[in-house]
């Protein structure tokens, strides 16, 4: 679901806070306090930069909010203690002391228009507003600030941040071995390459995913294990070597392939079983691809809006492309003529190539096998 970005009418706020000049004299004034997100997202706003305006945020990405979010209810323990830090406008929030410390209370203005700019922590904000809009985040304020200030800000922000080197996330995570690390890391559902929180380990786990312990790994019953983990790492490789920055991200990436199958097992239920062709490592790998080179693609088209995190874009899509596949495809005998059966690489290019015949075939309302090579074109005809 889309995120609201508009703040509400607002009556004036006051904060207990912190007042401080980190360059003296020649700096902005800095405030810091704590407030519910809730109270927040009613006098601030995202300030995007696009055609017509130049505020210093970038585009809200859905299923980093999502990610955000699962994280807070995973454990409720789990907490983001960084501050998001907030630009205001001249006159729009004011500091006064309570006696000669920097200690006070800032005071925000009211008004039906939003009188603070999101500078840094907009994805967090809506993340813990859909998991809990009670919840209080910390504010580091920038007062009487600029649009040039709030830019420079983002700008300094977003490009001084560096990730975690992997050679001292690995030593952290080994020299942490045998404490409850590992098993608090998988249940806020992040993955990281070593043993027990892999991505694969993630979408057996998470009682949301279409997967949910019918993976063939280690934790999954012997008798529940019907999709072989292999399937699910090609098909989240191939998302990661799409280009496209966001899926860089391991949770946005794995919040995107969990979304496209949870549309297919709910479109196509009845396939949703040991030993269907449509959950073996060649459908799961091959629809994957599919679906995500045409939501991609028509991402990148002018003329749709289509936004790649979005999940209940990414939703609305996938059903869009499935309703022309007849699920007969999956059902219907194959004949595999190539060496090694189809999970090759000429195997799977042979089936990717079917599965956009079949979609073609639906889109023109001709009989679904027509011009498909790999089916059983007598049984299909039955």
């Amino acid at each position: 679901m889309a995120t609201t970005k508009t703040p509400k009418s607002t009556a004036a706020k006051q904060y207990d806070a912190l007042s401080f000049k980190q360059r003296g004299t020649a700096g902005l004034e800095l405030v810091m306090f704590v407030a519910p997100v809730r109270e927040i997202l009613e006098f601030a706003e995202v300030g995007e930069l696009t055609p017509s305006t130049r505020g210093p945020q970038r585009e809200q990405k859905e299923a980093r909010v999502q990610a955000i979010a699962n994280f807070l209810t995973a454990n409720k323990t789990n907490t983001i203690p960084t501050a998001v830090i907030l630009a205001f406008g001249e006159g729009n929030a004011t500091f006064k002391t309570k006696s000669s410390t920097k200690v006070g209370v800032v005071s925000i203005k009211s008004g039906t228009k939003a009188v603070a700019t999101i500078v840094d922590g907009q994805h967090r904000l809506f993340g813990i507003n859909t998991a809990n809009p009670s919840m209080e985040v910390a504010v580091v304020a920038l007062l009487d600030a600029d649009h040039v200030e709030r830019a420079f800000q983002f700008l300094v922000i977003n490009n001084k941040s560096s990730k975690v080197p992997a050679t001292h996330t690995k030593a952290l995570l080994a020299k942490m071995k045998g404490t409850a690390l590992a098993d608090r890391l998988k249940s806020a559902k992040l993955a990281f390459d070593v043993e027990g929180i892999k991505d694969v380990d993630l979408v057996n786990s998470d009682p949301d995913s279409p997967f949910f312990k019918t993976i063939d790994w280690t934790t999954t019953p012997k008798p529940n294990r019907m999709v072989q983990a292999t399937a699910i790492e090609l098909s989240l490789d191939y998302l990661g070597g799409l280009g496209v920055s966001e899926y860089d991200d391991r949770d946005v990436r794995r919040s995107v392939f969990l979304t496209i199958w949870k549309t297919i097992r709910t479109q196509w239920k009845r396939l949703w079983k040991k030993d269907s062709r449509l959950v073996s490592k060649v459908g799961i790998v091959c629809l994957t691809r599919f679906i995500s080179d045409r939501i991609t693609n028509w991402a990148d088209s002018d003329d749709l809006d289509i936004e790649v995190t979005d999940l209940e874009e990414i939703e609305k899509q996938t059903r869009n492309i499935i309703q022309y596949m007849d699920p007969r495809f999956w059902t219907t005998p194959w004949a595999e003529k190539a060496q090694g059966g189809f999970d090759t690489n000429q195997g799977r290019d042979r089936v990717l190539q079917a599965i956009t015949q079949l979609f073609r075939n639906g889109k023109r309302e001709i009989a679904w096998y027509t011009d498909i090579e790999i089916i059983d074109r007598s049984a299909a005809k039955a």
